[in-house]
Parts: structure tokens; sequence; C-alpha cells
């Protein structure tokens, strides 16, 4: 996020790549990266794919596990302007303590990766209610009304490998908010309850560890 590296991945990840062994890394497939704009030039575009793990905090819950969290998007000039294009995301299911409700993160429909000084980007998401009963059209946030995170670099980011390049750095956001759960029908009250919702700012908390691929466009 925040551009979840791009302008400063351009700079800094190739500089400190000099000098990083070279190592393959199996972990990244780029098998999500999205086609470019047609008009785009693939030496000036590139594919990151995030592998993240952390924890998720909303209302009164306690923090959560949230698994393996993958996102995948592309970056690049066009018409000399930066650009982006979102790609997919991968998100486990985290169920609630003592219940058997589980959320999902899923994408909301709107990213913006560019990075400037520690802001990693804003990226709008939702998380998906599942449980017996519980209508599949339940949510706690939808494209209309998202959780609109805006994730801070934590930790300094670091060059793991150079075949492919893969960088790591730590993120988070605890100022977001989250709406009440809609689409769920007689259960909305119980589990807006039961999580606190709707969430105020500094309510909630995410925090991840990541790993990104990158892979230029160019590359055969």
């Amino acid at each position: 996020m925040k551009k979840i590296l791009a302008v400063i991945f351009v700079a800094a990840a190739t500089t400190l790549a000099l000098t990083a062994p070279a190592a393959a890394d199996p972990e990244f497939t780029f098998a999500d990266c999205p086609t470019i704009p047609t008009t785009a030039d693939p030496n000036l575009w590139r594919c990151e794919e995030m592998a993240a793990t952390g924890t998720f905090h909303l209302g009164r819950l306690p923090e959560l596990d949230l698994g393996t969290l993958r996102l995948t998007f592309a970056e690049g000039s066009l018409h000399g302007k930066f650009a982006q294009t979102f790609g997919a995301l991968h998100a486990e299911e985290t169920r609630i303590p003592h219940s058997h409700i589980r959320l999902r993160l899923e994408y909301a429909g709107y990213s913006d990766f560019l990075s400037t000084d520690d802001r990693m980007g804003e990226l709008h998401l939702k998380l998906a209610v599942t449980g017996p009963l519980i209508p599949a059209t339940c949510t706690i946030g939808t494209n209309a009304d998202p959780i609109r995170f805006t994730v801070k670099r934590t930790a300094p980011t670091e060059v793991v490998s150079t075949n492919p390049l893969v960088v790591k750095f730590a993120i988070a956001d605890e100022t977001f908010t989250a709406p009440k759960a809609t689409g769920c029908g007689p259960f909305g009250p119980m589990i807006n309850h039961r999580i606190g919702l709707p969430s105020e700012a500094g309510a909630s908390s995410l925090k991840l560890s990541t790993r990104v691929g990158i892979r230029s466009y160019a590359t055969p």
C-alpha cells in the first residue's frame, strides 16, 4: 500500500538490490498481475505481489490473526504520469472467538498505492461476514461505503532477494472507521452488537508484516 512500494521502490529497492544476495523465491507466482494499458511501455511498468500476515482489531473484538493476505497490482508511467491497475486480493477467513461468525477482507473498488514519505497509500476494503444462516450479502462496509485504510510504514524497507526482487516492510493503520453491517437480514443487530459497530477512529487497527515480489512487465 502507499504505493506499496511504488516510487520508493524504484529508487530505494533498486539501490539496495545491488548488494542483496540473489535467491529465487517461489512464494510469488505473479499469476494475478493485471493487464496494463495497451498504450503503456512495458519497460516502465512492474507488477507487485504482496504477501502479508498480521492482526486486525475492530470495535470491541480482540486482535484477530488475519492469516495470509495477498494483494497484486501494477504500476508505472502512462503519458508521463504515474498510473496503476488493481489485480486481485485474496484473504483467509478469521473466526470471531466464541462464535461461529467469520470475517474475510474483500476489495471494495478503490486503491491508490502512490507513496509519499511513510504514507503508503489508501485501500478501500469491506469485510464479508459468514456463519450459519447468515445471508451471503452480509458485509461490514460496501463499495459505496467502504472501510478506508490509509496505511503507514512502521518498519524500514529491506531487500530480501533479487531474483525476483523481493522486499519486506511493516505497515499499519490505527485511524480507520467501520460502518454497521448491512445485508445481514435479522442477524444485523446481533452482529453490530457483538463486534461494536459502527466503530469510530482509534477503536480499530490493522497491523501487517509484508513481503512484496516485484517483476517488470518487460520480463519475458
